[in-house]
């Protein structure tokens, strides 16, 4: 027996800029004051080597201020497009519920497994659109979760109809199929591979940062 339809989040920001409004500023600040703090210590800690070195220590100091406020932004971004791209799964999800009480009455039938592809890869392309028209995605994010869920969830359920033997497919196979496995593989490579970039961008500031301690360590004890 399916699960009830999930409550829609209301404490969840319900458009892509809601979400950015939210995020970047707090990965900017953090940024800021790991990358920027770190910088300005070396530079207070070559007070007194000489004007040059302090010039350069200074500028280097700027450059790596704006390299923490564009890793800021674009980590920001980033957890943006995840916590969309879950928001998206619990529409689907929500979405999914619908579709026996939206089905024709002259689909009650089971279907040939070959003539559903194009009808399913149109369903989730509808869905895509509507969704990403009403949440203001940027058309990068929605056209990566339209691949995923065109190329993978489609292609995912006909090789499972396959591998247990099924040649018909029943109206309801492909929403069953949806809420018990396919939409976690649809959404499940586009939030890993969100989160890899955002880790690698926190990686690289928080080397940026160890480098600056470390330079300020040498400076302090030399």
């Amino acid at each position: 027996m399916p699960s009830p339809a999930p409550k829609p989040d209301v404490t969840t920001p319900r458009t892509f800029s809601q979400m950015v409004t939210r995020t970047v500023p707090l990965h900017l600040l953090a940024s800021l004051v790991l990358v920027g703090g770190s910088a300005l210590y070396y530079s207070v800690s070559m007070t007194g080597h000489g004007t040059w070195a302090l010039v350069g220590s200074w500028s280097l100091t700027a450059i790596a201020i704006l390299v923490a406020m564009v890793g800021g932004i674009l980590a920001g971004l980033l957890d943006a497009s995840q916590q969309t791209v879950e928001r998206l799964e619990q529409q689907l999800r929500t979405w999914l519920h619908t579709l026996p009480a939206a089905a024709r009455a002259d689909a009650a039938t089971d279907r040939p497994l070959d003539s559903v592809r194009a009808e399913y890869e149109t369903l989730v392309e509808q869905w895509a659109t509507r969704t990403g028209e009403r949440l203001r995605l940027p058309r990068w994010l929605e056209t990566l979760i339209r691949k995923a869920l065109r190329g993978i969830v489609v292609d995912r359920f006909i090789a499972s109809c396959t591998e247990r033997g099924l040649s018909l497919v029943a109206p309801q196979e492909f929403r069953n199929w949806l809420l018990a496995e396919g939409v976690s593989l649809g959404f499940m490579p586009i939030q890993d591979q969100l989160s890899w970039w955002r880790y690698l961008i926190w990686g690289l500031l928080l080397l940026l940062a160890a480098t600056s301690l470390i330079l300020a360590l040498f400076t302090t004890s030399s």
